[in-house]
């Protein structure tokens, strides 16, 4: 496969490559490659539909969620190396204009960290709450999908299926109300979703396929609402259409380490964790921005910030604690 060049960074966590572990199984090799084929500059199609009512009283909502109508999605994945055995995906997401193809919106999105027979992985539970739940079974992934900060979003763990003609991945957790359905769809009716999902590696392009109940949670009852299908395509692009994403990353990516390494020593701990939405009405997502916009081009000629970003990092983490 194709890896994007980063070696100019001189960065160790890009991956140039990943070591195989010396006791690795079979499974850990195929499952490395099938997640790093993942990786690279694709155009991407989000499209969600309710398709069924699960709760009396309730109307199915007719509309389709669809990331492309007016515009093209893109997301440049990059491959970093976090350990012998996990692999982070990070997602840069930007639009370009359907006519002038300009590039729009450049964003940090969220990251997949792909970890084989994990130490320690976590569970949602409720609205702002995540269980240690302890080690992988032998032989198992977990995926874990971060939220834009690098908070907890949910997790869940399986295995790489390498019987059938294109490998595919297959989870199911419960996991947080999706940020399109409030940000976009404006759905103020549920808080919590039951994800199910089935990922497929194809030789130009990946698929996450979902089957989803959307649930609300209150008091430690969860209420299905509806069934929900969800796809999302990422179609393999010309690096080239991932130019300035690339750029841009190469700028903040000694911040974005400083950021994953600051969240490893918290989530390392194998603790529950549980955090408020928002205070004052902002997101810790979005109070963090200012950390990265005041760090991210200065870290590039003075590592020796670090320590100071660190620790302005871990006050937001720690203000959102509960």
């Amino acid at each position: 496969m194709k890896k994007i060049n980063f070696h100019s960074l001189s960065l160790s966590i890009l991956i140039a490559g990943l070591p195989t572990l010396a006791h690795a199984l079979s499974g850990f090799e195929q499952g490395q490659d099938a997640i790093l084929s993942l990786a690279g500059c694709h155009i991407v199609d989000y499209s969600y539909t309710e398709t069924e009512s699960l709760k009396d009283g309730y109307t199915i909502d007719g509309r389709v969620y669809d990331s492309n109508r007016n515009k093209t999605t893109y997301e440049l994945i990059i491959p970093i190396q976090k350990s012998a055995n996990e692999i982070r995906l990070q997602h840069v997401l930007f639009m370009k204009d359907l006519k002038t193809g300009e590039v729009k919106g450049l964003m940090k999105h969220h990251a997949e960290d792909w970890a084989f027979e994990a130490n320690d992985h976590y569970q949602f539970v409720a609205p702002g709450l995540w269980q240690s739940v302890g080690p992988s079974p032998a032989g198992t992934w977990v995926r874990k999908t971060t939220n834009l900060d690098d908070g907890l979003r949910y997790q869940c763990e399986g295995n790489w299926d390498f019987s059938v003609h294109h490998p595919e991945f297959n989870c199911a957790t419960f996991a947080p109300i999706p940020g399109r359905e409030i940000r976009d769809m404006g759905r103020k009716d549920y808080n919590t979703l039951d994800r199910t999902s089935r990922v497929i590696a194809y030789d130009y392009s990946w698929v996450e396929r979902q089957e989803n109940i959307k649930t609300i949670y209150q008091d430690g009852t969860q209420t299905p609402l509806a069934k929900e299908h969800g796809r999302i395509w990422y179609v393999k692009q010309n690096d080239e259409a991932c130019s300035e994403a690339k750029q841009w990353a190469l700028g903040n990516m000694a911040y974005w380490k400083v950021l994953m390494d600051t969240w490893e020593e918290y989530l390392g701990q194998g603790k529950d964790w549980s955090e408020v939405k928002a205070i004052d009405g902002m997101p810790r997502f979005a109070a963090m921005f200012a950390v990265e916009e005041k760090y991210a081009n200065a870290l590039r000629t003075q590592p020796e910030l670090a320590t100071e970003a660190k620790a302005e990092i871990r006050a937001i983490i720690e203000k959102y604690k509960k």
